[in-house]
């Protein structure tokens, strides 16, 4: 009767360590994916158009001035020669003004000469009148010269042509690999030989 009852017993507790170890229970299992997200990105816009400005600047002008005379005169008899301008300061700011005065002589009967002589820092206010004489020790066959007039600034105006981007905007699909779980049903024995059963 004991032996009977060990037998049932052992049977009894097979049966059921069977039953148990195929009883399935969930479990989140770990896998790969690929995962697909958007994402607005921002880019410029290389149709741009042309458009004016009219923009301001400063810029350096000469004081606006008038030659009134240029002369110049010899002295038959004895040294010195004479040079002139005469410079009217036609504008509305006083300054200085330089004069370069390019002197001809004849050294000889035909070998001509040129010599320059300056006058600088000369004063005129505006609206007024300046001589400007030099003398020379040598008879002038002819004389050019250059005046150098002072500046103002002054604003002046120009048209510049711009050019326009825009920033918009595009949508942008990438992917990534990611780690997701999902439910499954397993009992024990296909955890313990998932690769048998």
């Amino acid at each position: 009767m004991k032996r009977i009852n060990r037998k049932n017993t052992v049977i009894i507790l097979a049966f059921s360590l069977l039953i148990a170890i195929n009883i399935p229970f969930k479990t989140a299992l770990p896998y790969s994916d690929t995962e697909y997200y958007t994402f607005e990105e921002p880019y410029t816009d290389f149709n741009y158009y042309n458009y004016t400005v009219n923009e301001s600047y400063i810029a350096e002008v000469p004081l606006d001035y008038i030659i009134m005379d240029a002369q110049y005169a010899d002295s038959a008899l004895s040294s010195p020669s004479y040079v002139w301008v005469i410079i009217k300061n036609n504008d509305t700011i006083n300054g200085n003004f330089n004069v370069d005065f390019y002197i001809t002589t004849k050294k000889g009967i035909l070998i001509p000469s040129v010599t320059k002589l300056s006058s600088t820092g000369n004063y005129i206010s505006s609206g007024e009148t300046k001589t400007i004489k030099l003398s020379y020790n040598e008879t002038i066959t002819e004389f050019k010269y250059d005046i150098i007039p002072p500046t103002k600034e002054v604003t002046k105006y120009r048209n510049v042509t711009m050019k326009r981007t825009e920033t918009k905007y595009r949508t942008i699909q990438k992917s990534r690999d990611v780690i997701k779980f999902k439910n499954e049903s397993m009992s024990v024995l296909q955890r313990l030989f998932p690769y048998i059963i």
